[in-house]
């Protein structure tokens, strides 16, 4: 394959990837140079004729089409992004039946060293393949058996509050009477997440039965085609995570004294977006002199000190809103130094 130098950017980067090793020195701008099949990431073969099948870039309009009524408003938006900025460029003028395992694989070689997350990546391919799916629910080809094999890498460490930093916070929140306060609290307390705390109501607690009711969650997703934040209220990320969460007898008298109108995290019938949630955590971790977290380690930290305390991994599951106990166990739970030897000393213990 021939290429201009000083054009690779414009033309065949949007097309193909080349990974270029090395070219010698004393080519002019305007040289052409030859390109070795061995270096393109998909390099030119004999194909057989597409026979009238859509390319990826016309049956998008399809595949979204069929999922614009029955998916949610941010998860729509993402899959538009995920076409725009990384499927389209590089598969737009495939024929879907073109689309095969060996091409999808180097998308995730091509996405691999650009510096994409393995997740990121795997969200990518998971749409890929719900598309061929759809064509193939459409009656226009037999979408293939595809496995992919994705990179490794090494997962982020959740930073958690520690036991002593968690009672400090705690006891900051009950002295601090603001409206925001209050929700935190139910946050540290219960391990929600954010959206679902910004979607709570005073009316979703039921101070007879001393329990919560999660039944909503605020979302913050992009609209490529507006370029801006949209911030809606619709339901909780999965059945699942629609639940009543009970409360002990004294957090459950605590927020008695401290009950309001409306939306919990501000007092009124108007309710805030996630970001300002973890701004507002974050500001209350400044004044006790406590690292900033990710919002999301609340519900890190008290799955951890449940499992710590003998709580069996169905029931922490079921309270915070996860379809099984194994993402449980493997996402929100931190095996410590001291469960470790805990476990240790119970196993010399039986021993003797």
């Amino acid at each position: 394959m021939q290429i201009t130098v000083g054009q690779l950017g414009r033309n065949i980067f949007q097309q193909q990837e080349i990974h270029i090793r090395a070219i010698e020195s004393g080519l002019g701008v305007h040289d052409r140079i030859e390109i070795p099949d061995s270096l393109l990431l998909f390099p030119s073969q004999r194909l057989p004729e597409a026979s009238g099948i859509p390319m990826l870039k016309e049956y998008a309009g399809t595949f979204l089409n069929h999922k614009k009524e029955i998916t949610r408003a941010g998860t729509y938006n993402l899959y538009v992004g995920y076409l725009q900025n990384g499927l389209l460029p590089l598969f737009g003028t495939t024929p879907l039946n073109r689309i095969s395992e060996s091409r999808i694989q180097d998308f995730v070689s091509l996405s691999v060293r650009k510096g994409w997350k393995a997740a990121y990546i795997k969200a990518h391919v998971t749409l890929l393949k719900s598309i061929l799916r759809s064509a193939e629910r459409d009656g226009i080809l037999k979408a293939p058996s595809v496995q992919i094999v994705f990179p490794k890498q090494a997962g982020t460490e959740i930073t958690v509050l520690t036991d002593e930093e968690s009672e400090r916070l705690n006891d900051y929140l009950m002295q601090d009477k603001k409206a925001i306060s209050a929700a935190l609290l139910i946050a540290l307390h219960t391990g929600i997440r954010a959206g679902e705390m910004c979607g709570l109501r005073w009316s979703d607690i039921d101070f007879r039965r001393k329990c919560i009711h999660i039944q909503r969650s605020v979302k913050n997703y992009y609209l490529p085609s507006e370029r801006r934040t949209v911030r809606e209220i619709g339901d909780t990320k999965t059945p699942k995570s629609n639940r009543l969460i009970y409360l002990t007898d004294d957090f459950a008298a605590v927020l008695k004294e401290r009950q309001g109108m409306g939306f919990i995290y501000t007092g009124t019938e108007n309710f805030i977006d996630t970001c300002s949630a973890r701004q507002a955590l974050n500001r209350r971790l400044d004044r006790l002199d406590i690292p900033h977290i990710r919002f999301h380690a609340l519900r890190h930290g008290l799955a951890t000190r449940m499992i710590r305390r003998g709580v069996d991994p169905k029931t922490v599951a079921a309270i915070l809103g996860h379809e099984k106990c194994d993402i449980t166990l493997d996402i929100y739970t931190s095996c410590t130094a001291d469960m470790q030897r805990e476990a240790m000393q119970q196993l010399e213990r039986k021993a003797r």
